[in-house]
Formats: structure tokens, C-alpha cells, sequence
């Protein structure tokens, strides 16, 4: 019986002349490898998302019960999926160190390898649907966001069916479910982050200039946060399909796929946390351009001239100079306070964590809820 990663098939162990050496050399370099090198990535990104974890209780520990329960269940969710990726480096670099073939057939053999795709589709669409209710926030448009969150579920009972053939040992409808996987999920993606992106530029177009500003600032972290798990999807996607379609396993593509599957669910968490983090900065960025301002002159004016504003006076001391004219002069202090009234728009909160029923009458910006 062949066994399968992706769409590479690998014979079974030969247990009596033993399998060739170039065969051992290819499967060495091209898929145990490439799993380190995936590893290596996973365990980089786990600990830029620890950083953000911290940056997120030191910040943001007054965020309301749903937005703290969603983070804290995605650290748990992430370390779990680099403990697995521990053990797989350990049973593959220590315990099947000497056979280089059950080392590259574990993923048919270990437990907590046969059900990978399933788990990574579990990871992923949770933080899909928190993207999926961020454009809920913004959109309000059930149609819209039920049916990108339609495709999301659609991919993770692909992803659970690949699992399920994974268990019986079916590499063809496998290797065909992970494709439609993979294919549904890019698809998403770029329904989700099309519309987010549309939907930014329209209410840029219809609120204040410093909120379009905001706004603005939102969509460059829509892109950027997005763009990442977004492009490792899409290189998966098309590097599964090469491989299908050239019927050869052992080479580079092989690696690249390989690495993408193992970082591809952290990318998606890196992007929840960054968009989380980034909301105090772009509110204080908003401020700036808000505050109040002051501005003490000192000016001499003539009796005899001048017109009295509106700005608060205060007069100094009132010492009466005589020039060389004649003319009769006060020096007057005068402190003018110029006030500049903040608005707030319904669309500015588009981040803000938001309690389901809430209809943005009163928003987080300016009021400090998840902010010290």
C-alpha cells in the first residue's frame, strides 16, 4: 500500500534489501527537511504571538468578556498546535532517527498527525470568523457576511473530510479534498478582505475628514495583516496543484508545501493579534490631530484702536507709556484658547470590540472602555 503527504506517494518500509539511497536522501532533504524548517517557522511566529498575548493583557485587560475569551482561547489553541509540532520534531529527528522511512510516513501513522488538516482547519476558521464579525461591524450586511462565513465552514468540513481519508488511508480523495480545502479557504480570504477593503473606502468617503483619516489607517491594517496567511494559502493552493499535475513528490515544491500547511494556521493568528493591538495606536494617532490647543502672545494696542473678540482676555498689569509721539500706549497680555471640538463617528469604532447587540450609539473611541 502507498503512502501519501499531499500528493506525494511514498512506498511502505522495505524491510528485507531496504529502500534505495537516493529515495532515503530525497525524503531526508524534501520532507523531513522541510517539517523542520516549517517547525522553525511555527515556533517563530508562536513567539511573536506570545508578545502579542502580553501586549494584549497589558494593554487591553479591560476589554469586554468576548474579545478577552476569544484571545485567550487562541493562545491556548496556538500552543496546542506547537506542542504537536514539538513532538513531531522529536519522534522525527530522536525517536526515528535511523529509519528515514517511517520518519517520513509518520503523518499516516501518528496520531496526532492524521488528523493535522483538521486541526489546522479548526484553527483557522476561528479566527476567520472573528475577521467575518469585524465585517459584520462594518458592513451590516447579513447576506454578505453569512455567506463569506458559509464558504469558511465549507472549508473546514473539506478539511475534515481530507482528515477522515487521511484515517482510512485513501491518499486519492485525500489529496482531492485538500485541494478543494485549500481552494475554498483562498477563496474566502479574498471575498473577505475585498469586501473589508470595500467597505473601508466607502465610509471614508462619507464621514469627517480626521475619521476618513482613521479609517484609512484601518485599511493599510486590513491589507497588511491580511496579506500574509493570504499569499501562504494561495502559494499552498498552487503548489499542491502543481504537484498534482507533475505526479512527482520528491522535490522543492514538496518543501514549499510542507511549510506552508505547517505555518499557514500561526499567519492566521499573527493577523487577529495584530489587529487587535494595533486599535490604541491608531486611536492615539487620531487624537493627535484633536487636542486642545493653547496660545499665549503678548501684543500692545492702542487705546484708540482695536476691536474686542471673542477669545478670553486677560489684561495685564496696566502700566501707561508715553512715546516719543505722543501717542498714549497700555501693554496688554492677552491669552487666547482655541478649542477644537472632537467628533465621533459610528464608523471610526469599526475595531472596537462591540458587545453583539450594540448599535455603536456610544462607541470605545474617546471613552476609554478597553484602553487605561
Amino acid at each position: 500500500m502507498a503512502i501519501s503527504i499531499h500528493r506525494l506517494t511514498l512506498p511502505p518500509t522495505m524491510a528485507s534489501s531496504g529502500p534505495p539511497p537516493e529515495l532515503l536522501k530525497s525524503i531526508t532533504r524534501y520532507i523531513l527537511g522541510a517539517y523542520d524548517l516549517g517547525i522553525c517557522g511555527d515556533l517563530l511566529l508562536q513567539g511573536a504571538l506570545f508578545a502579542q498575548f502580553a501586549h494584549f493583557a497589558s494593554l487591553y485587560h479591560r476589554d469586554i468578556v468576548s474579545i478577552r475569551a476569544f484571545v485567550w482561547s487562541l493562545m491556548v489553541l496556538t500552543t496546542f498546535k506547537t506542542v504537536q509540532c514539538l513532538v513531531l520534531m522529536w519522534n522525527q529527528n530522536v525517536k526515528h532517527f535511523a529509519d528515514v522511512m517511517t520518519a517520513g510516513n509518520m503523518f499516516k501513522t501518528d496520531w496526532y498527525l492524521e488528523f493535522n488538516i483538521g486541526f489546522s482547519g479548526l484553527l483557522s476558521i476561528y479566527v476567520q470568523a472573528f475577521f467575518v464579525q469585524r465585517l459584520w461591524v462594518l458592513s451590516k450586511n447579513l447576506y454578505l457576511t453569512g455567506g463569506i462565513l458559509t464558504v469558511f465552514v465549507l472549508a473546514l468540513i473539506a478539511a475534515l473530510i481530507a482528515a477522515g481519508f487521511t484515517l482510512q488511508l485513501n491518499d486519492n480523495k485525500r489529496s482531492e479534498w485538500t485541494s478543494a480545502y485549500l481552494g475554498i479557504t483562498v477563496a474566502g480570504d479574498l471575498l473577505l478582505t475585498g469586501s473589508t477593503v470595500f467597505y473601508l473606502l466607502r465610509h471614508s468617503k462619507e464621514v469627517l475628514p480626521e475619521t476618513a483619516g482613521m479609517l484609512k489607517a484601518i485599511l493599510r491594517l486590513t491589507l497588511q495583516s491580511a496579506a500574509p496567511a493570504a499569499i501562504c494559502a494561495l502559494i499552498n493552493l498552487i503548489v499542491n496543484q502543481i504537484l498534482g499535475a507533475s505526479g512527482d513528490g520528491l522535490n522543492g515544491m514538496t518543501s514549499v508545501a510542507i511549510i506552508c500547511s505547517v505555518i499557514l494556521p500561526k499567519l492566521y493568528a499573527v493577523s487577529a493579534m495584530w489587529t487587535l493591538n494595533s486599535r490604541k495606536a491608531i486611536r492615539l494617532a487620531r487624537s493627535n490631530g484633536h487636542t486642545t490647543s493653547s496660545n499665549e502672545a503678548r501684543t500692545a494696542i492702542g487705546f484708540s484702536g482695536g476691536r474686542r473678540g471673542t477669545h478670553n482676555v486677560e489684561l495685564g498689569n496696566m502700566n501707561v507709556n508715553v512715546n516719543m509721539s505722543g501717542t498714549r500706549t497700555v501693554p496688554i497680555q492677552v491669552r487666547t484658547q482655541v478649542q477644537t471640538v472632537q467628533h465621533s463617528d459610528v464608523e471610526s469604532d469599526v475595531y472596537t470590540p462591540k458587545a453583539g447587540a450594540d448599535d455603536f450609539s456610544e462607541h470605545a473611541v474617546g471613552r476609554g472602555k478597553d484602553i487605561d
